[in-house]
């Protein structure tokens, strides 16, 4: 269908992004050895599909705990997809689409007070990122606006991103929940940490959280066509993973006075990442199982193996 030499991003492209990124020159041979199945699948299936009317764009779902490279991955996705092969793609995190902090306290008032803090399923505005994936998938006419989710601040930004739908061939979205199933309701009886041992002992707040998976969050997940999923290899490790992202954030906004306290400290971000506990241990547990393609990662985050298409015995990994 086409040369595939021709269709790899040359030192151009990865020397801008690379800078852009702030990534070693290492990250290049890691892209192009485990991501490009990905990117190839993902061009394959735009050519096969590009000649049915009125064909919906791909939706790539990538899933993965804080830290994993999400981010990272969904901006070379995209990077790779608009420079060598010219398609248009939109992408977004569904951490864009958090509540306001003044929603998430109207939450924590007549829910529970754990739904004052972001994070888990309940505390996104769903039904605003189902309507925008509508928006797209129906190529619908004007425009939408993509919502931009400060964490500095520990609330929604004044301003958004605004895109016309109707011509994106693929969207990208990431999020540490994305793609996730809702859990058996036996799961919930039994306290994961000290924060729910503590603050949800009724299991109010985490049965709530299931529900959200359960309903509408199930439904906008429902339209990824293509799962990625990066495996961490235990939870103990999200925690320096998210370290490591505070103190990047702390860096960048330590001048500004709009920080407010918002940012964490070390102790702050082990209490956090207990929000998060539970489903990502979940996730670690069922994710590979559901993934279309799954990169295995140590605790350096390096990609030790992965499953998908185009998977071979040396690098293929079935590790539940």
């Amino acid at each position: 269908m086409y040369d595939e030499g021709d269709r790899r991003p040359d030192a151009a492209f990865w020397q801008t992004f690379l800078t852009r990124e702030r990534l070693p020159e290492l990250y290049r041979e890691t892209a192009e050895t485990w991501f490009s199945p990905l990117v190839e699948a993902t061009w394959q299936r735009h050519c096969e599909e590009k000649t049915l009317p009125a064909s919906p764009p791909q939706i790539i779902g990538i899933h993965g705990c804080q830290g994993s490279g999400k981010s990272t991955l969904a901006a070379l996705v995209e990077a790779w997809l608009t420079t060598v092969f010219g398609l248009s793609v939109l992408r977004f995190s569904i951490d864009d689409f958090y509540l306001t902090k003044h929603d998430r306290q109207s939450l924590a008032k007549n829910i529970h007070p754990l739904f004052a803090t972001r994070g888990v399923p309940g505390t996104h505005d769903i039904a605003l990122l189902e309507a925008v994936m509508q928006a797209v998938i129906t190529r619908s006419d004007g425009e939408i606006v993509i919502p931009e989710f400060d964490k500095a601040t520990d609330d929604r930004a004044s301003h958004g991103k605004t895109v016309a739908p109707h011509n994106i061939d693929v969207v990208i979205l990431e999020g540490w929940c994305v793609g996730l199933p809702p859990e058996p309701e036996q799961r919930l009886d039994q306290p994961a940490n000290e924060l729910e041992r503590e603050q949800d002992p009724a299991a109010i707040w985490r049965r709530d959280v299931n529900q959200a998976l359960a309903g509408n969050y199930a439904t906008v997940f429902d339209l990824i066509t293509t799962l990625v999923v990066l495996k961490a290899p235990h939870f103990d490790t999200v925690v320096d993973w998210r370290w490591e992202q505070e103190q990047k954030l702390i860096k960048r906004h330590r001048l500004s006075s709009r920080v407010n306290g918002a940012l964490m400290d070390r102790r702050g971000v082990e209490r956090f990442v207990e929000f998060y506990q539970r489903l990502t241990e979940w996730g670690l547990q069922v994710m590979p199982g559901r993934a279309d393609f799954c990169f295995y990662l140590d605790q350096s985050r390096q990609i030790t193996s992965y499953s998908g298409p185009s998977a071979d015995a040396e690098t293929t990994d079935t590790t539940p």
